[in-house]
């Protein structure tokens, strides 16, 4: 059993080191259905059989109050020795009845919305009531389903809701970057990159290595059609880079030059509705930019006072991608391997097996925390391509047959590995390199000072 421990985390073997030696017979269970406004509860013993039935109560001191009444009349009835409370999981929601519970001294378990999912699938009941579901939390808990409480506090809470929300932030600017590129086709579709042919073929060739660049933007800002370069031409254009500091190269000049001479775009006259949007896309851009800066230094100011520096000594792991990592693992003293961790993530790869044949890996469970599974993707991304230490890793990888995504999670699952230990051991990264110096490594990576 320790081996399964070991591979599933806290999740079961809390539950049964809490239950072991208990008289069954004197055991609660109190599951609760949560929501926004309206909480529903249930009171069952060991064996699920109803002691309450259910009961709504509101998130409030009275409502609190109500609820505890009814567990211990419950208690007395019952004259129950221990009380276990199982709550799913339903957005934030749950956060504040799991801290409330936990501080009132009852063993709170969370229970994951698939796992009721899957009770419910198993049982043939595929009607979905409150009710039912309060008895499938039941049986969720009773079955060892459950994770424990433990919900982050302190800097990794504050960093959780910082890299969450930037992460937002990211994602909303991504879609605004496509819109960009979308309403600009409408307007300058060479400007994106233009076809040319080589040696009989068709070859595209593109402006600017960063379409998101200064210099890019700044035109796109100020001289978003074709005519406008024209009217600009050589010499106007390298005015412009010299008064903005845009560097544009004088084969950039000449390719701008040549996109707008072929353009067949419409006549300016004609695109007064595309440019306005256009404008407006930019401005949304350029603010999500500057959230996600901002986002960036107060993630900074938190990080700096941890030990989840440690991280930035590894080479190709930056600060945001640090500090996703650290404040989604949590608290390591909750787990006893870094298996724990690799499972909490659900980046750990299912094994198919029957009979006496050997078992082979298949896809990742995807059963976990979905914001470390995209940080330990991230984190084996980088490291694959920007650390020479480790992508030797990467390439036996490769030479294996291994796909590049799956080369990436197995790359993030070592770094969960060296991030435990790092952390557990409070030591820097390793590496017999003379040209490797972590605390140069960690300073180059902030903004801030940081004690020695």
């Amino acid at each position: 059993m320790r081996l399964l421990n070991g591979k599933q985390g806290l999740r079961r073997s809390q539950f049964a080191k809490e239950l072991r030696g208990a008289d069954l017979e004197k055991v609660l269970i109190v599951s609760i259905d949560v929501s926004k406004v309206l909480q529903k509860s249930m009171i069952l013993n060991y064996f699920g059989e109803v002691i309450q039935t259910p009961f709504s109560f509101m998130v409030s001191q009275g409502g609190f109050r109500y609820l505890f009444d009814k567990i211990e009349t419950a208690q007395k009835f019952c004259q129950a020795e221990k009380v276990f409370v199982g709550i799913e999981a339903t957005g934030h929601y749950y956060e504040d009845i799991v801290r409330i519970l936990t501080d009132a001294g009852y063993s709170v378990h969370i229970i994951n919305p698939a796992s009721t999912h899957e009770e419910r699938k198993q049982h043939l009941t595929y009607t979905k009531t409150d009710d039912i579901d309060l008895y499938l939390i039941a049986e969720a808990l009773i079955g060892n389903k459950a994770t424990n409480a433990k919900l982050p506090t302190g800097h990794y809470k504050q960093l959780q809701h910082l890299t969450r929300a930037r992460r937002n932030e990211v994602n909303k600017r991504s879609r605004i970057k496509v819109e960009i590129r979308a309403i600009h086709d409408h307007i300058w579709r060479e400007y994106q990159g233009y076809s040319v042919l080589v040696d009989g073929k068709v070859k595209t060739k593109n402006i600017f290595s960063d379409f998101w660049g200064k210099a890019s933007l700044h035109l796109l800002v100020n001289f978003p059609h074709a005519s406008q370069l024209l009217e600009l031409g050589e010499l106007g254009l390298r005015k412009l880079s010299k008064e903005y500091n845009l560097k544009l190269r004088n084969t950039t000049i000449e390719k701008l030059l040549f996109a707008a001479s072929e353009s067949v775009s419409k006549p300016i006259e004609e695109l007064s509705s595309e440019l306005f949007i256009l404008k407006q896309k930019l401005k949304d851009y350029q603010w999500h930019t500057e959230n996600i800066k901002a986002y960036e230094q107060e993630i900074e100011r938190i990080f700096i006072d941890t030990d989840g520096l440690l991280l930035l000594t590894v080479p190709g792991i930056g600060l945001v991608t640090a500090a996703e990592v650290y404040c989604e693992m949590g608290d390591l003293s909750h787990y006893t391997s870094a298996s724990q961790l690799i499972k909490k993530a659900g980046t750990n790869p299912t094994i198919k097996q029957s009979g006496p044949e050997k078992g082979y890996y298949g896809q990742i469970s995807k059963q976990g925390n979905a914001n470390l599974r995209r940080a330990v993707f991230n984190a084996g991304k980088t490291l694959s391509t920007h650390n020479e230490a480790l992508r030797p890793f990467y390439k036996r990888l490769k030479e294996n047959g291994k796909k590049t995504r799956q080369a990436y999670i197995a790359m993030g699952n070592k770094f969960l590995k060296i991030a435990f230990a790092m952390l557990k051991n409070q030591q820097p990264f390793q590496w017999n390199n003379p040209t490797y110096n972590y605390k140069e490594e960690v300073i180059k990576k902030l903004t801030l000072p940081i004690a020695a």
